[in-house]
């Protein structure tokens, strides 16, 4: 079964949270208390079998007294010990995490909080606070529209509830993070000597805001920024954000138009790493960046400030690139995680995106350039045909710095390499891929070595038995190839298992050694099916292309084999090929063969 989601992956974590679910059991004390817990496990980190004391603590401190409502609060805690030796019995709970003891520990040390919690209402949900006080008005929640009448008898008027805690609710809801699922960027190599408190004096933002300051003086008129950008070497344009972004951080005030000194400009000045880091954190609240392209953008989110978005967006684009990355496709990226239909809204997005790269270089955190290289001109060529941009941009050791603390602080699980080497088989197998290859090889290297290469091909064959999964199935066996002749005995081992035999048989098959090991029928095709299927994942366009140099004949005996192998993924392959194939013989045919694996 798997445990780790490190990309949402919405229906994969209900099929395998409802699988744990079942396999601990009932709980009609607590019904709910295995999804919230679950779900809120996959929004913190997606790693659903790994606990700490802290995920403990917080879960029954803070999230429990949020959500639930129960007739019995002492129940959770001993569910929650039940729930740890559950994971342990089963040989589920992750490595990474604390000792058992130390959880059974953390959970009696939280209990008496909890229950603090459960008895205080300003510690309640929204949800939780509108349950509960309907209920206390004589409210059958279970019948139809009953809780939407008692919700408009409160707003006329006629149903009283204390308001002022539903505020106080209300606006804790919003500090806190929306419980999405956890995403995670592959693992980068982060510079530790390249911060702001060495590179801050260096950056030419430094010097701007220091002749910002000394321009303004006692006190100056900004107007349209035709002085101060002459006095900083720029347009009036960058001069005005300039001023903008200084009065972020207190720097300079900006009064009727006036610019005169913040209270602690001359002392800001004094400490560049401090003043660049108030910089950089201050930066997502620059709504100015925007500018005249603020409808359009906010367009792309129903209304909602795109910028913070945006700021998102461009430095995921370049962080997970590591080399220098076109422009274009920055502004692609960036389209694409506003708005999966916005391409109207392009020349807006990509005036924007150049204002903030822009910035950024004066904040030395990345450096621009035009190409005339044929293979990326090229590239540049599909993300804008015909008008493309020929700069590329690229992070400096100071931007891969501060991209890693921000994009963390955005609520992305960004592992370093150290951090990556110290995961478990499963987390590591599905983290790696999107890693620049040498960071590939560095991770490798050292968990293998950490563990020493007996430890680590076990826990990778443990894997293989544990976990039906396409993805994981094909990362472990090339993770195995890395563990010497240990990671051939494991192999060895499994070729009778029902779950990866196929896959040790032939992953033995191709070494000089092992070639007396005959495959079994069917093999063969298990194997590619894998392949198909984890293509399908990562790229539904390499995936159809490279399906469709089949025969038409050979395309539907695939979409039956999948069928009739009851293969993991089956469900992915043929969702692909029903939904994008252009071939209407072809994609029927998945959608039959679907109906099938539905109600098999």
């Amino acid at each position: 079964m798997r445990t780790v989601f490190l990309h949402g992956d919405g229906d994969r974590f209900a099929a395998s949270a409802a699988a744990l679910s079942d396999r601990f059991g009932a709980r009609p004390e607590a019904p709910d208390l295995v999804d919230v817990l679950l779900r809120d496990k996959c929004a913190r980190d997606g790693l659903l079998a790994r606990w700490t004391a802290a995920d403990l603590t917080r879960f029954l401190t803070e999230v429990v007294p949020r959500h639930l409502v129960l007739p019995r609060w002492s129940a959770v805690p001993e569910l929650l010990h039940d729930w740890v030796g559950f994971l342990d019995a089963e040989g589920l709970l992750m490595a990474g995490g604390d000792p058992v003891r130390v959880l059974h520990a953390a959970i009696d040390r939280a209990v008496p909080a909890y229950l603090a919690a459960m008895a205080e209402p300003a510690e309640w949900g929204p949800e939780k606070f509108w349950a509960l006080s309907a209920r206390e008005h004589g409210v059958d929640l279970g019948a139809e529209g009953a809780f939407e009448r008692f919700v408009r008898q409160v707003e006329d008027g006629e149903a009283a509830v204390d308001r002022e805690l539903l505020r106080g609710i209300e606006e804790r809801a919003e500090r806190e993070p929306l419980p999405v699922p956890a995403h995670w960027l592959p693992p980068m190599r982060v510079p530790v000597e390249a911060t702001p408190e060495v590179e801050a004096a260096r950056s030419p933002i430094a010097g701007s805001m220091a002749a910002l300051h000394g321009w303004a003086g006692p006190g100056r008129l900004l107007g349209e920024g035709v002085e101060l950008a002459a006095e900083l070497g720029c347009g009036p344009e960058v001069a005005l954000l300039c001023a903008a972004w200084a009065e972020r951080v207190h720097l300079v005030r900006i009064i009727d138009g006036r610019v005169v000194p913040g209270a602690i400009g001359t002392a800001l000045l004094a400490e560049p790493g401090v003043l660049w880091t108030r910089l950089w954190q201050s930066f997502v609240l620059l709504d100015e960046v925007v500018g005249r392209e603020s409808a359009a953008l906010d367009g792309l989110l129903d209304g909602e400030d795109a910028f913070p978005e945006l700021v998102q967006a461009v430095l995921t684009a370049l962080y997970t690139h590591p080399d220098a990355v076109p422009f274009e496709q920055v502004v692609s990226l960036v389209l694409h995680a506003l708005a999966e239909d916005g391409g109207e809204a392009r020349p807006a997005v990509a005036r924007v995106v150049e204002r903030v790269l822009d910035l950024w270089e004066r904040m030395g955190v990345l450096r621009r350039y035009r190409t005339e290289l044929p293979e990326v001109v090229a590239r540049i060529e599909a993300f804008a045909p015909g008008l493309a941009d020929r700069t590329v941009v690229e992070l400096l050791p100071l931007g891969v710095w501060a991209a890693h603390g921000s994009l963390r602080a955005f609520g992305f699980v960004a592992p370093t390499v150290p951090e990556a080497v110290a995961l478990p088989a499963e987390v590591v197998v599905l983290a790696l891929p999107g890693s620049p290859p040498d960071v590939v090889e560095e991770v490798v290297s050292g968990w293998v070595a950490a563990r020493g290469r007996s430890a680590a091909a076990a826990e990778l064959g443990e894997l293989l038995r544990r976990v039906d999964d396409p993805e994981l199935r094909l990362g472990a066996l090339w993770l195995l190839e890395h563990t010497g002749d240990e990671g051939v005995a494991v192999v060895r081992g499994l070729r009778a298992d029902p779950v990866c035999g196929p896959s040790a048989r032939m992953w033995l098959r191709v070494r000089p050694d092992e070639r007396e090991e005959p495959p079994l029928p069917g093999d063969e095709l298990v194997v590619a099916l894998d392949a198909m299927a984890v293509t399908a994942q990562t790229d539904a366009v390499a995936f159809l292309a490279d399906f469709r140099t089949r025969s038409t004949p050979d395309q539907l005996a695939v979409l039956d084999e999948l069928v009739r192998a009851e293969h993991a993924r089956a469900d992915l392959v043929l969702g692909v090929v029903a939904a994008e194939h252009p071939d209407e013989q072809v994609s029927r045919a998945a959608r039959r063969c679907l109906d099938r694996l539905n109600t098999a």
